[in-house]
């Protein structure tokens, strides 16, 4: 039987791998994701149905029942990994190309078919790239890996989100998704250079099951749920927000998706130079601190009436908020690899990261009614104390979390 090759020192070309392979899944994920909302609200649809899209991404929630599949069953010739990114992209450029050819002209029910379609497979692939990126590091270099991860989400939010809502505005849907697919297919280069010519050993099948018998990984669930729930509802109605405060599409996707992405790769590259000298719990919580002070001076700006005054406060505000989700999202992740066995990495990351999505969608999806009800200045005030006790809570179960891994 084959043994698993030695990890060796993580190289710049490494890195760009495991950059570009998050970026291929990030392309279609961020054009619902950024693009979509504004191009619907655009087009005067209601906050509620806005909210309701983020329904579409829930095969990223509940790809934890099929991500054992992913690490037990491969290709020999192809190897572990390469043989679900090969079919996985594959799939994704053809969905991308037939909603490029159809789109909403052709009614309501074949676009969700084909979201959904989209949906499962880039969350199918986002299985392998991560049990890759956990396999193929060093435990001490996990922090490299979740910054190359926030990098390609980040390129992905700019050309996905930015690149297609641009594209959208001045060539209108067609040429803007046949470019996404283009992007898209072109990551596959990335796949020809994974390194992943073995097949593991294993004392026993991967299965979630065995992910949830420890301890750590429970009190991680609780950390998602305390957290990330309090954070996506306010993440939501950002796009929303700065249409109904008149900001045009164009303004918007520089803003998010080429500021905003700007913004993220910079922090991205200072959680992990932060996760040198400091936990991936510990950052987090500093983050929660940031987020929770953001949140009340957006309200702030709502309040009073600096943020119709000048559009540059509000939009500082926001790549503040993007910011800072940036530095969160790596240290999260850097937290979940730390947690993975090598044995599934693939089934153990892929397990979390779905707690993390279904609490992050679930407060995506009832966001529009909150903020119908409240209106964006008592919203976004609700969501900064909120913050602060989701922060309180959390920090005795990093306490927990860093006991129960150190002693595994």
């Amino acid at each position: 039987m084959q043994q698993p090759f030695e990890r060796v020192p993580v190289t710049r070309l490494g890195l760009a791998v495991i950059v570009a392979l998050y970026l291929a899944h990030a392309l279609p994920l961020y054009f619902y994701n950024v693009a979509m909302p504004a191009i619907l609200r655009s087009q005067g649809v209601d906050l509620r149905w806005i909210g309701m899209l983020s329904l579409l991404y829930l095969p990223w929630a509940f790809k934890f029942l099929w991500a054992p599949l992913v690490d037990r069953h491969y290709i020999s010739g192809l190897g572990r990994r390469r043989t679900w990114l090969w079919l996985t992209q594959a799939a994704l450029v053809l969905g991308i190309v037939v909603l490029a050819l159809t789109g909403l002209e052709h009614g309501l029910l074949l676009f969700v078919l084909v979201g959904l379609w989209i949906s499962t497979f880039a969350a199918t692939q986002d299985i392998a790239i991560d049990g890759y990126t956990v396999e193929s590091l060093a435990s001490s270099e996990h922090r490299l890996g979740s910054m190359a991860q926030s990098m390609g989400v980040a390129l992905g939010s700019m050309l996905g989100g930015a690149g297609v809502l641009w594209l959208y505005q001045v060539a209108g849907w067609q040429s803007a998704l046949l470019t996404l697919a283009g992007l898209t297919a072109l990551t596959m280069l990335a796949v020809t250079r994974v390194n992943d010519p073995y097949s593991p050993s294993v004392t026993a099948p991967p299965g979630f099951v065995a992910t949830f018998k420890r301890r750590e990984v429970r009190w991680a669930l609780l950390l998602i749920l305390l957290y990330r729930l309090v954070e996506a509802p306010a993440m939501a109605m950002l796009m929303p927000l700065l249409v109904d405060r008149l900001w045009s599409l164009t303004q918007i996707g520089l803003l998010m998706s080429v500021a905003g992405a700007s913004v993220g790769l910079l922090a991205a590259v200072l959680a992990a130079r932060l996760l040198q000298r400091q936990t991936p719990g510990s950052l987090l919580l500093r983050a929660g601190w940031l987020r929770s002070l953001a949140y009340v001076l957006i309200a702030g700006l709502l309040i009073s009436g600096l943020a119709d005054g000048s559009p540059l406060w509000l939009g500082t505000m926001v790549l503040v908020l993007l910011a800072i989700r940036y530095l969160a999202m790596t240290s999260l992740y850097a937290l979940f690899m730390q947690l993975c066995s090598r044995q599934q990495a693939g089934t153990d990351f892929t397990v979390l990261v779905c707690a993390e999505l279904l609490v992050f969608f679930v407060g995506g999806s009832l966001s529009g009614f909150l903020a119908k009800g409240l209106g964006y200045e008592r919203y976004y005030l609700l969501l900064g104390a909120l913050s602060v006790l989701s922060v309180v809570l959390c920090k005795p179960i990093v306490r927990l979390i860093q006991i129960d891994s150190s002693n595994r």
